[in-house]
């Protein structure tokens, strides 16, 4: 890089080169910020300024009260494939946990209502859990299902996957889905669960199903960080 460029930049070479002669990989821990500085004798200003452009590029994360880590591999998601989370994850060589945080039986918001086509006042579990990839949260995911096709839903055990405890023992499975996926920053509650400072750079995803009968089965929102997921669509023909 010319040395006429940013002096942040030019320790942002530095700190890639030192990663790969240090050999660091997914999930190793970068040295504490004052180390680092005075590794690279440079002020902790210009290497926050660094540190930020490599988590911008997802070669880093940063963890609140942990410090800074190698990015891991994103994981390959194919939108066109009904494959749960802990199938996909499992599939590329990582170890997948769920954690239930919240879980409730409300009256569908109005939003929700509207975006679902539901009648006023329909009752929904609503289900808050946050997953992780090799203990590494990386998304937390809000799920709102039709009460009335699973009763007793909430005395299951959610920190699995729902779609095969629908399966299993509801009998329930979608039979269409709609699928939006856009950038969108991380902020409030859900930077907060994910360790993050809000307005981090982050993946919204929303997933609209319906199940075998045609009506409404789950809503699902998922706010991923940004640096987790890559989508693949493999398409013959």
């Amino acid at each position: 890089m010319p040395e006429t460029s940013p002096v942040y930049l030019q320790l942002r070479e530095r700190l890639l080169d030192w990663m790969v002669e240090n050999k660091l990989c997914g999930q190793d821990k970068l040295p504490a910020e004052r180390e680092l500085a005075s590794l690279f004798n440079t002020t902790r200003i210009t290497l926050r300024q660094a540190l930020a452009q490599l988590e911008a590029e997802g070669v880093i994360y940063r963890s609140n009260r942990r410090g800074w880590f190698i990015t891991p591999s994103r994981l390959k998601y194919d939108p066109s494939r009904d494959v749960g989370f802990n199938v996909y994850v499992k599939s590329q060589g990582y170890e997948p946990r769920t954690q239930t945080l919240e879980k409730s039986l409300i009256d569908a918001p109005k939003w929700l209502a509207k975006k679902c086509g539901l009648r006023a006042q329909a009752k929904v579990y609503h289900f808050v859990r946050r997953r992780y990839v090799d203990e590494r949260a990386l998304l937390i995911e809000h799920n709102y299902i039709c009460a009335q096709s699973c009763p007793d839903l909430l005395a299951k055990n959610t920190d699995d996957s729902l779609w095969q405890l629908l399966d299993r023992d509801y009998q329930l499975k979608p039979s269409k889905r709609s699928l939006e996926i856009y950038p969108q920053a991380i902020v409030a509650e859900q930077a907060q669960l994910l360790n993050v400072n809000t307005g981090s750079a982050g993946l919204y995803l929303e997933r609209l199903s319906f199940s075998q009968a045609g009506g409404f089965l789950e809503f699902d929102e998922e706010y991923w960080l940004h640096d987790a997921l890559k989508l693949v669509v493999n398409v013959e023909g």
